[in-house]
């Protein structure tokens, strides 16, 4: 098990001697640009791994926790990269909902960040930041109301992507923020967009501009679930239940998985090292809750 790890991340669990500091860590990841594959390593990747790890009730290494620190931005919000670490091959990008609201959850339950902070973040960050006005040419499935992708003050309209949305319904449920305006409406529009979309994989892939492969926003919802997000359950069941979501834990350990992008597929990023991560990490969640089951029967027995 210890090799497998090693094949996904070299972070070690001992801490270093304080007059060392350890580097961050951040999963590698390759993104196909022009026609060209460029090696890259962001924030958002690593933190879809971090989430893997806390998941499954593995440790988290301190490394990688370290790398999406990295992204908070002086605003506030979290970005794709950090500031210092931006390539020059990409543009310029302001703090974004879906950055935000999966750094804020795993620094928040890794002790990282205060949960007054994490409350302001939310709020100032992603809650007050909402689609007001709609374009008249529009999926049906786009309500008012819900929340905005990108930071950008002055904007009344922004691209809308229902698995970004589905993570943010996740830390405002764990913030106990549920009753904030927009999540009602953004729970009305995944219901909606599940809906519209039915078993069509098109139509599914369509509903996320950021993810190419709409298995993402099944494991977002199951995610959201956990956190106790309002309809989050019934809306992962659905998803799970159609064509494109039924194997979507196993599409998403596959090495070719493209786990987001540009809108609508410009460029698309690969990983297969968060791929053998998610692999590892849900095969040792299941045997570590196989485990524990197993002793719980034993006691059990021992007790009759």
């Amino acid at each position: 098990m210890i090799d497998a790890t090693r094949a996904a991340w070299p972070g070690p669990t001992r801490s270093a001697p304080a007059r060392v500091a350890a580097p961050a860590y951040f999963i590698a990841s390759d993104v196909v640009l022009d026609g060209q594959r460029l090696r890259d390593r962001n924030g958002f990747v690593t933190a879809l791994g971090v989430r893997a790890l806390r998941r499954a009730g593995l440790p988290v290494p301190a490394a990688m926790l370290d790398a999406l620190a990295q992204c908070r931005s002086a605003r506030g919000g979290f970005r794709f990269w950090p500031e210092r670490a931006h390539p020059d091959w990409a543009p310029r990008l302001p703090d974004d909902a879906d950055d935000t609201a999966i750094m804020l959850l795993e620094l928040l339950h890794a002790g990282r960040i205060e949960r007054s902070d994490a409350h302001r973040t939310a709020c100032l960050a992603i809650a007050r930041r909402r689609i007001a006005h709609l374009p008249l040419l529009r999926p049906p499935w786009l309500r008012t109301g819900v929340f905005a992708t990108w930071a950008r003050d002055g904007i009344r309209r922004d691209l809308v992507d229902c698995t970004a949305t589905a993570n943010v319904l996740a830390v405002f449920a764990h913030l106990r923020l549920a009753h904030l305006p927009g999540v009602r409406e953004a729970a009305d529009m995944l219901a909606a967009a599940l809906r519209w979309a039915g078993d069509d994989a098109l139509r599914a892939a369509s509903l996320s501009p950021f993810y190419p492969d709409p298995v993402e926003f099944v494991l977002a919802l199951e995610h959201a679930a956990e956190c106790g997000a309002p309809a989050a359950g019934e809306l992962h069941r659905l998803a799970a239940a159609t064509a494109w979501g039924s194997d979507a834990p196993a599409r998403s350990e596959r090495p070719d998985h493209a786990v987001c992008g540009s809108p609508y597929g410009m460029a698309a990023w690969r990983s297969p090292e968060l791929a053998r991560l998610r692999a590892w990490a849900r095969r040792s969640g299941a045997l570590r809750h196989r485990d524990l089951q197993a002793e719980f029967d034993e006691q059990i027995a021992a007790m009759a």
